[in-house]
């Protein structure tokens, strides 16, 4: 009971970093074992749900749309794992890709709209870093599932993906991993480019409302 009670009282944008900290941190180390096979439906369903603790306003249509794509991209997720069949693969991924767009677009107005800056709005801004490499990171698993020549990796593990993208997100870039079919490269380019406009507008934003509650 106990757990349950402090497990409420987090706040609620908490659950989605978790949820990104599974998919970035916990999902490339399972991935490799049997246990993923297990428990990998739990997890991904986990991540979905946890776009839903970002929802403010349950009235907005943009909400509503976002609860019909994660109850869509679960039942995808469920399918997927259980069918092995390749068009439920691209559709879950394609899915999954339109939630975390969305939840993207929601985190940002609510940024842009709070009126101080608060630890919410700083773990939210974090948090709409990762899901832009979250949603690289799917990309480029539907890029391979299309076309297996479209990015240079050994295997097609999660890690190997999650791995490409992020150096690719931060423009790191080793050059061990890298785009080979014009799709996958122009979509390296965007991602990246997403990636660097989201930390000078978003940080031009907190910023700037720091200054002014500070001004004022």
């Amino acid at each position: 009971m106990n757990i349950i009670h402090s497990i409420k009282r987090l706040p609620s944008h908490i659950f989605l970093s978790i949820g990104i900290f599974l998919f970035v941190f916990v999902f490339p180390i399972i991935d490799r074992t049997e246990l993923f096979d297990f428990i990998g439906p739990f997890s991904y369903s986990i991540i979905t749900l946890s776009i839903l603790s970002i929802i403010q306003n349950k009235r907005q249509s943009k909400s509503k749309s976002l609860r019909v794509l994660i109850t869509i991209s679960l039942l995808l997720i469920w399918t997927m794992y259980y069918t092995n069949l390749t068009v439920f693969n691209i559709l879950s991924f394609a899915f999954s890709i339109m939630v975390f767009i969305s939840a993207s677009v929601i985190m940002v107005t609510q940024i842009v709209e709070s009126k101080e800056v608060n630890t919410k709005v700083i773990v939210e801004a974090i948090n709409g870093y990762f899901l832009i490499g979250v949603m690289f990171t799917l990309t480029n698993t539907l890029l391979w599932t299309f076309n297996h020549e479209s990015i240079g990796v050994d295997t097609p593990e999660i890690a190997n993906f999650v791995y490409y993208s992020f150096i690719t997100l931060t423009t790191i870039g080793y050059g061990d991993i890298a785009p080979q079919s014009d799709i996958a490269k122009l979509a390296s380019v965007f991602f990246g480019m997403c990636g660097q406009l989201y930390l000078a507008i978003i940080m031009a934003f907190i910023i700037g409302k720091f200054l002014n509650r500070k001004n004022n």
